[in-house]
């Protein structure tokens, strides 16, 4: 899928309902699927129930001030976490935020502001969708590494194999079965249990 053709889902978090439809007007109807939600509670609930790609907030909220949910929701997979800080409290807003990867954008922020960076946020987002491709690779391949090793102690233990043999016997299997090594050796396990 081209980047054009994506469609991200954004949770704007704000009490003031201004800022819902300033912001959200600049989200295109086309690339954007938003929600909105009027206290940290609220966006709690909501990040529970679905997956968003961006949690945006302007802070400070009625229920607490919004640093602590963007931290929280920037260790959730795949979202990026952004709050419109206060010019007055920005600084330290940076400082405790953006090391946990929160995305701080001072305000007042001008629209061109806010157009630039909903485009640097979702070159974050395409990055992190990248990273998280690739470890979910490297978890695959792990899972089928220790389900093999599995299978190959096995045929060790009960076959009388070594496991040059055992690896070989798993590769053979597979092939004739013309199946991944992973099931032949899921297989194998279901034999000897």
């Amino acid at each position: 899928m081209s980047l054009s053709e994506r469609v991200y889902r954004a949770l704007i978090v704000s009490k003031t309902e201004k800022f819902t439809t300033e912001f959200g007007s600049l989200l295109s109807a086309e690339r954007f699927l938003s929600d909105h939600a009027t206290n940290a509670g609220a966006a709690r609930r909501g990040v529970l129930e679905k997956t968003y790609d961006f949690v945006v907030v302007n802070a400070p909220l009625t229920d607490e001030f919004g640093t602590r949910l963007c931290m929280d929701i920037s260790l959730s997979a795949g979202t990026i976490a952004v709050i419109f800080a206060p010019s007055e409290v920005y600084d330290e807003i940076v400082h405790k935020a953006a090391s946990n990867g929160v995305f701080v954008i001072k305000k007042p922020a001008s629209q061109q502001t806010v157009i630039q960076s909903l485009s640097l946020l979702i070159s974050a987002r395409e990055r992190l969708r990248s990273v998280e491709k690739k470890a979910g690779k490297a978890q695959n391949k792990l899972e089928e590494i220790r389900v093999v090793n599995r299978a190959k102690w096995l045929l060790i233990d009960n076959e009388d194999m070594n496991e040059n043999d055992a690896h070989k016997a798993i590769e053979k299997a597979a092939m004739d079965a013309g199946i991944t090594k992973m099931q032949a050796a899921q297989m194998i396990i279901e034999k000897y249990r």
